[in-house]
């Protein structure tokens, strides 16, 4: 009795593995849009994301320039467009790991 339970929670866990190794490399994230949101006002911005060519992912800048995304993608734009110079202006460490609250 206790043989075959063993034997059966085994394959089932070995099942639970074999089907998320075969959902795709963790993180992989399909080119298409995002959305970024100022911390320091209401201003929203939207730019497209893409692989580059060395398989990381950029996001566009409004003057066409792509670069590489750091901590996310909506991260990099909020931080390279709509919070540039407000985060220079207050001399703010707005740094990866602040908590937000939306409500």
């Amino acid at each position: 009795m206790r043989r075959s339970l063993l034997a059966g929670l085994t394959a089932a866990a070995v099942a639970a593995f074999a089907a998320s190794a075969e959902a795709g490399p963790r993180g992989r994230h399909d080119d298409g849009y995002v959305v970024a949101h100022s911390r320091y006002g209401g201003q929203s911005i939207a730019a497209p994301v893409r692989t580059g060519p060395k398989g990381r992912l950029e996001v566009r800048l409004p003057g066409g320039t792509w670069i590489e995304c750091g901590r996310s993608c909506r991260d990099t734009l909020r931080r390279e467009t709509i919070d540039f110079w407000k985060s220079r202006e207050t001399f703010d460490t707005d740094g990866p790991g602040y908590i937000q609250f939306r409500f």
